[in-house]
């Protein structure tokens, strides 16, 4: 029997992986990385209209009655205040600060989600019953900013918004080199749970 040796060692599969498997984890997160922040900034964006476009101007026509509106927007307001502050912490590539300072503020979306049906129904009533308020709706909602979309819409942005979280959160986790200092934050149960 005679062996045969070959001057290169055998192409295994897995020669060279530890640094394939960084590459690849840098590369998935750098793109989920990405698309966060640029879902973050048309998120934000939609939100500072709502806020801008019907709380404030509502607010300062004295169209509906403070209690009426807070019934409404519930806590949009401070929602878009800390994902304005997420959003400049994505922008400048702290991803696993951003979301750490952004859990510590999370009773704003608890608050507004709790309230969510609520707050159709307060809508569901003052359409009915408040001729202004209705004109007002049609009025702004059919600015070209808004695409079409009505206000029961946008007003389920916030809800749709904290559940995408968990997705990227879990996308970060899985593609983040377990030496990176930011993997500790994604992977941690205390932070996931935050969000979910």
């Amino acid at each position: 029997m005679t062996m045969s040796f070959s001057p290169h060692p055998p192409n295994f599969p897995g020669c060279n992986s530890i640094q394939e498997q960084r590459d690849c984890w840098e590369r998935k997160c750098s793109r989920v990385a990405k698309e966060l922040v640029q879902t973050e900034q048309h998120y934000c964006q939609q939100l500072e209209l709502v806020t801008t476009v019907f709380v404030e101007i509502l607010k300062a026509k004295g169209t509906l009655k403070e209690e009426i509106r807070e019934a409404i927007f519930s806590s949009i307001k401070s929602i878009l205040s800390m994902n304005q502050s997420l959003l400049v912490h994505l922008q400048n590539g702290y991803i696993g600060k951003g979301l750490e300072q952004f859990c510590s503020h999370l009773h704003h979306y608890n608050t507004y989600v709790d309230n969510i049906y609520n707050a159709n129904k307060v809508l569901g009533i003052q359409l009915k019953k408040n001729k202004a308020f209705r004109r007002f709706k049609k009025l702004q909602e059919a600015r070209p900013q808004f695409h079409n979309q009505k206000l029961e819409d946008l007003l389920q942005l916030p809800v749709q918004r904290i559940n995408q979280y968990k997705y990227f959160l879990q996308d970060l986790a899985a593609n983040t080199s377990p030496d990176n200092p930011e993997f500790e934050q994604f992977s941690s149960k205390y932070f996931c749970s935050q969000i979910s």
